[in-house]
């Protein structure tokens, strides 16, 4: 069975939206694919060595051309490259189980990479300071062949709870950047989560991780981000309203004011920057 036929069969199990056709939806799939990567035209022409004229043909639904099966294979290829770009990093120091991590992933052996990850995780001691790394990494094993796994929600879910209580002692740098390389690629999963309870249940998992780590080290940076996740997910209005708040308090009214309605990530926050100036 040919790639888009297969994920053709898998839409057609759970359809998120009508397509009129299985081409209209290859069509899709493919625009759907340099949208979510932020890749253009021209890049993907280059990544699957044809023209960008191709490219165009295979996202034109009325195009009589089907994609051929070879070039879907090398589709299938793409968006895992750019699906393990856009989630990992080999950040320095590595541990080794973690470059044997990503090879197996690169190498789409994701089988033997989930039995390493599991193993690995039983036998790493509960406070190790790299145990929120692993598990995200362990998530990561799980998620790439299916983002609704269950056990890649467990990891993801175990990864945000270790995430800040066991930091890398005497590297703040590497611990930071552990934390937003976590943080970012769970961020960029619930964005990609339709409206929903799944959705919600993400972003308060992450709205919980950013306020502990505000907890442990007072960067408001941390308390940005957790607004981000309630504007975007989005949460209720009372916990923009506590965040904006709390933003306030900590960096003044005008600062706060100036940011949220610089950058549209805040738009759903907005509307409560009067509320709370009345308040206070």
């Amino acid at each position: 069975m040919s790639f888009l036929q297969q994920k053709w069969n898998e839409h057609q199990v759970k359809p998120l939206r009508r397509y009129s056709s299985q081409r209209e939806f290859e069509a899709d799939w493919v625009s759907g694919l340099r949208r979510r990567y932020r890749v253009s035209q021209e890049r993907l022409a280059a990544l699957a060595s044809v023209s960008v004229t191709t490219v165009q043909n295979w996202e034109n639904p009325l195009s009589g051309k089907r994609i051929a099966e070879h070039n879907q294979d090398r589709l299938r290829d793409i968006e895992r490259e750019l699906w393990i770009k856009a989630h990992v990093t080999l950040l320095e120091p590595c541990p080794p189980y973690i470059h044997a991590l990503h090879e197996l992933l690169s190498a789409n052996r994701d089988s033997s990479a989930q039995g390493l990850a599991d193993y690995l995780v039983g036998c790493m001691a509960a406070h190790d300071p790299g145990r929120a790394r692993l598990l995200h990494w362990a998530g990561l094993t799980y998620s790439i062949a299916d983002s609704a796994s269950p056990q890649a929600r467990a990891y993801e879910e175990a990864a945000l709870r270790a995430l800040g209580e066991y930091p890398c002692e005497g590297n703040d740098r590497l611990a930071a950047a552990i934390e937003n390389e976590i943080l970012g690629a769970q961020f960029e999963d619930l964005l990609s989560l339709p409206e929903g309870e799944a959705r919600l249940g993400k972003g308060r998992q992450l709205l919980r991780a950013c306020q502990r780590l505000f907890r442990r080290d007072q960067q408001p940076a941390y308390l940005w981000n957790a607004l981000e996740v309630a504007c975007r997910a989005p949460l209720e209005m009372r916990d923009r309203f506590s965040l904006v708040n709390e933003l306030q308090a900590l960096l003044g009214a005008e600062q706060v004011c100036r940011r949220i309605h610089a950058e549209v990530a805040y738009q759903a926050a907005r509307s409560l920057l009067a509320e709370s100036a009345t308040l206070n």
